[in-house]
């Protein structure tokens, strides 16, 4: 297998980009909200811009992560597993980044995507388990997802 093969498999094994784009266009705009009361105009924008990098980093990480728990014939297990894991995932990455970045309000800029992202993993899984019966959620899986 060459390094590209290896590169493409490993990107197609590890993000869904089509998440991200999704979520970068909510968590921008959250953060903006959360972070505009008594902050500087800098402030507001860099926690919207750290919003918008941070939600389509984390949630195409974590998307193609429910998306591995989905073939898991135990509904319980592939439900529970693949909301946790990517809840956790985004909390981090986003505290990580905003906490960087220097939000004015970094926990605060974290409890929607968080909550958001516990809720559209139970979506996203039943949107994946549930492709090959409906044409038009199998855009939103990668290439490579075994059907």
């Amino acid at each position: 297998m060459s390094l590209e093969e290896r590169l493409r498999t490993l990107y197609y094994n590890s993000f869904n980009p089509k998440f991200g784009i999704i979520s970068a266009a909510f968590n921008g705009p959250i953060a903006l909200v959360v972070n505009y009361a008594g902050h500087t105009p800098r402030d507001i924008l860099f926690a919207g811009l750290t919003g918008v990098i941070s939600g389509f980093i984390s949630t195409g990480i974590t998307a193609r992560i429910v998306q591995h728990f989905s073939p898991i014939q135990n509904r319980v297990y592939a439900y529970i597993g693949g909301s946790l894991v990517p809840a956790a995932i985004t909390f981090a990455i986003n505290y990580t980044s905003h906490n960087y970045n220097e939000s004015p309000r970094p926990l605060a800029s974290c409890i929607a995507p968080v909550i958001i992202s516990f809720g559209t993993s139970f979506v996203t899984n039943y949107a994946t388990r549930n492709a090959h019966k409906h044409r038009l959620l199998e855009i939103l899986l990668p290439k490579n997802y075994p059907m």
